[in-house]
């Protein structure tokens, strides 16, 4: 019974984090320069948004509290972590400076 409370929250964090960096992916999958004015202006947008996502849920920390039993005695454990990094911010901010040069090629302000 307790591997089963185990093992469905890993499952559904597994799967959260690989939600997030397959849009990140998906992100610069993308190829901008055959993008229409306002296709890139959208997409400027979107880089925008992932890359304050991804800087805003990786500087996370978090504090626990636990128990557990351990040679016939019961003990309580306090834990001290730091977010753990779903993207590379590097990457998006890289192709938004990519994009803002196109931008600045066709005349487009955003």
């Amino acid at each position: 019974m307790s591997l089963r409370r185990c093992v469905i929250p890993c499952m559904v964090i597994g799967l959260l984090v690989c939600g997030c960096a397959g849009h990140q992916k998906e992100l610069l999958a993308k190829d901008y320069t055959v993008m229409t004015n306002d296709e890139l202006l959208r997409y400027y947008y979107e880089l925008n948004d992932e890359i304050s996502r991804c800087v805003n849920e990786s500087s996370g920390v978090s504090v626990g509290v636990g128990t557990g039993y351990w040679l016939h005695r019961l003990g309580v454990g306090l834990g001290l972590s730091r977010g753990v990094p779903t993207c590379n911010p590097d990457r998006l901010r890289q192709r938004r400076i990519d994009v803002r040069v196109e931008m600045q090629h066709r005349g487009l302000n955003p």
